[in-house]
Order: structure tokens, then sequence, then C-alpha cells
């Protein structure tokens, strides 16, 4: 345990006796000396505490600058998830009009969107296309230095967060993986405080370093990540001819968006063990991969054939083939699913894929708290059933991994931690029942809820 500011104080006093002359001062109460030893032992007290908490980040990465720091060495860069719509345009001029992928629209809000899908609208006709809400940035850097792993830090957007980017001229090769000399690559990364930078090779060795004086254009799309667009909003051309004549509106948003990765996704996201990687010949777990790229997600579990066959018995239709259930709020099926098989396909092309329906269970679960007569039972409960639900509930980041089990261990833990009143040498915790595992299977979505949790309240002895 770490040593505290009152120990550190003692110390000093302790000390002090050495020095007569600043003994009495200390003994009178002279704020010069009493004021100097209180606020070194509070700055010594909060080093002690941090390094405690340092000795234990191998084992629980408990600071939140760890986790992000862990995050940017797994390659989990903060990117936002831009909203993708399904827009209805109605030609209401005399001729048709040509809506071509990657023109630029705005909503009512004044929202920049970039149709992904056009379309060639006939006077009088109706039909949809496709936008997604970005706004395009391009930075031009200028090589001030050769120099092995070159680097281009990007500013962060005015509005919102970076969606996407790319180098004009370069390929994105993630981690530099399978890349011969002199190829003209580049990898993007990010550190500890969340700021995304572009990362070139090393001639000879692999990919190319760019040279001095040159010219690097880097495209950007920003996004303003979740928003909260309603069916029947309006939209409009950034820029028109004088013979378009439209009508377009919201028919449904496809996928719902995002802002980067929260805090406690990302630690959730970074138990997984560091060997996992997007190179097809290192990946140990899709599970990781997928949810790096498409959080946040209501729930995701991925498993293979051995698993399956596990549950539901060997059939030679599942040979080869990876299994997903997924749930994510605001979002197309079709449209997630189909992003989902281009992550997977991308880093092994060699698996077949099948979606499972996401079945939905809810946990009952009973606790007993003995309480002493001090603490106000009611207010312990409540407590409790907010920890529970904040730990265990439906948005939690536990229920959204598949075959969640809740450990007895894991709640006394919660509990002492958190709650005051179960410190205390009298109380105590009884953990009765956590639901029934024993049938667990792989696309179980399992939570607890507010009606599942049955707490009582026992005065202790």
């Amino acid at each position: 345990m770490a040593t505290t500011k009152n120990e550190f104080i003692q110390l000093a006093v302790n000390e002090i006796a050495s020095y007569p002359a600043l003994a009495k001062r200390y003994q009178i109460g002279d704020p010069l000396i009493t004021q100097a030893i209180a606020a070194q032992a509070a700055m010594l007290a909060d080093v002690a505490n941090q390094i405690e908490v340092t000795t234990g980040e191998t084992w629980l990465k408990a600071r939140d600058v760890t986790v992000k720091a862990d995050a940017s060495v797994k390659g989990v860069l903060p990117f936002g998830t831009p909203c993708i719509a399904q827009i209805t345009v109605k030609n209401t001029g005399a001729s048709k009009i040509s809506i071509l992928a990657g023109r630029v629209l705005r909503d009512q809000s004044g929202r920049m969107w970039v149709v992904s899908t056009g379309a060639d609208i006939l006077a009088g006709a109706t039909l949809t296309i496709m936008a997604r809400q970005v706004q395009l940035r391009t930075v031009t850097h200028t090589v001030g230095q050769n120099m092995p792993f070159y680097t281009i830090e990007l500013a962060a957007p005015d509005l919102g967060y970076i969606a996407e980017l790319a180098v004009n001229g370069w390929q994105y090769t993630p981690e530099f993986c399978n890349v011969e000399p002199g190829a003209q690559i580049y990898h993007i990364r990010t550190d500890e405080n969340q700021v995304l930078s572009i990362q070139f090779g090393v001639n000879n060795t692999a990919g190319l370093q760019p040279s001095v004086g040159q010219q690097i254009e880097i495209s950007i799309y920003d996004t303003e990540g979740d928003i909260s667009p309603t069916v029947g909003m309006a939209f409009y051309f950034e820029y028109n001819l004088a013979t378009e004549s439209v009508l377009m509106t919201l028919m449904q948003v496809t996928q719902a968006g995002a802002a980067p990765m929260d805090i406690n996704t990302m630690r959730e996201v970074c138990s997984y063990p560091g060997i996992y990687s997007e190179n097809a010949v290192f990946l140990s777990n899709f599970d990781f991969l997928v949810r790096k790229k498409i959080s946040p997600v209501t729930f995701l579990s991925i498993w293979n054939e051995a698993r399956e066959e596990e549950v539901r018995g060997a059939d030679m239709l599942n040979i080869n083939k990876l299994f997903v259930a997924v749930n994510k709020a605001n979002t197309v099926d079709a449209t997630l699913q189909a992003r989902i098989t281009n992550i997977i396909k991308t880093a092994d092309d060699s698996y077949r894929l099948k979606f499972v329906a996401v079945v939905e269970v809810v946990i009952p679960v009973k606790i007993t708290l003995y309480v002493p007569s001090t603490y106000d039972a009611a207010a312990v409960k409540q407590s409790v059933m907010t920890l529970m639900l904040a730990n265990y509930g439906r948005t939690s980041a536990w229920a959204q991994r598949g075959e969640a089990k809740i450990l007895k261990k894991d709640l006394y833990d919660l509990f002492r931690a958190n709650v005051p009143a179960l410190t205390q040498k009298v109380a105590d915790i009884s953990i009765d029942s956590v639901g029934d595992d024993t049938a667990l299977l792989p696309e179980h979505f399992r939570y607890v809820t507010a009606e599942s949790l049955d707490v009582v309240t026992v005065g202790a002895a």
C-alpha cells in the first residue's frame, strides 16, 4: 500500500528533530515550515500512489494513459465512423439529372455529405442514392528531411473526428507487412494522446523514404460522428446547375455515425493479448480485428468450426468456416454484414462466413447484502444495483462479448472497491446465484437488467 500524506508528514517531523531551530518553529505552527512540509508530503504521496499503480500495469491497465498507449501499439486508431444514409431524390425538373459519386450535399443542419452511390434520374422520376456524412480536406506536406520512418503528424479537424485518410500516389499497408524495398506504402499510427500520424518506410529495407522537398498530398475525410438524422430530413446540393431541380429527403440510416472508441471500450478491446495483428499470417482472433474496425458494437461474437461443433455437433458444412453473431445499433444488417465480410476477407480470404442471429439472454442475479446498522440499507442496495447495471448491463463492455460469464470473485471485488458500507468488518456479501451458463451458446447476448436483479439487504450483527 502506498505511503499516505500523513505518514510522509510524520517522517518529516521525525527528521526535523535533528534541527532544533526548525523544530521549535514547527512546534509553534510556523506556516513557512508546516505548509512546506504538507506540500512536499502531498506531492510525495501522489508519486507513491502512481508508482503503486504502475507496478500493476503489466497485469491490469488501470490508468487511461496506459490503455491509450497499449491501444496505439495494437493499432487501435481513433477514427470516427461516418453516418451512411439512403436518400430519396425526386427530379422535379424537365431534364435528366446525373448525380455522380463524390458529389457534395448538405443537410438542413448544414452538415456536409458525400455521395457514395449516385444515380441517373429522368424528369419526374424518383430514385435513391447513398451518401456518407463526411467532409473532405486536403493537406499538402513538404518533406523537410530524409530520414527512416518519416512521420507526418495530422491536425485534428475543427469539428468532429477524422474518419479516413489516404496519401495520393501511396498505398496503405498496415504495420509494413510483406512490404518490399522501394514500394510506395505508408502506415497509419497513433500515440497515447490519440494523435494520428502517417509513417513512411525505410530505403533498402521496407518501403520508401520520401525525399527532401517532395510534396505529399493527403486527403482527409472528417465526420461529426454520432449525429441524429431523422427520416424526411431535407438535403440540397452544395453547388447546383440552373437546370437541376430536385427534392431530396432522408429515407433511412443504414449505418449510424459514432465517435472514436471511448476509454472503457478501448480498455476492453485492449484486454486481448498483444500477439493479434491485421496480418493473416499472425492473426489469432478475428473478434479483435472486427471489433477494432467497427466499434462501437452492441454485441459481437466470432467463433470457428471447432467451437461450433462443440455446441451443435459435427457437420461437413462447417469446414473452414467462421461464424459471426453481431448487433450494432441503428445500422442495417446487410450493410453491417457486408462491412464485416470485407474486413475478414481482407485479412484472410480462405475463410467462409456464416452470420448467426443474435439471441438475447437476460441473466437473473440474486445478491444478499449484510449492511451495518449505521448505514442506509436502501442507499447501499441502490449503489450495488447501479454498479451491476453499469458493469453487466445491456450497454456494458462486458456484455458486448460472446459467451460472457459473471464471476463471483469479480463481484466481490467490485462491491468492496466501490461501496464503503461493504468494507466494514461486520459487513458481508452473499452471491446466491448469477444465472445458468451451462447451456451457453456463442451467439448468446447476455446481460443483467433492473428487473432481473434481486438485491436483498439484511442488517449485520
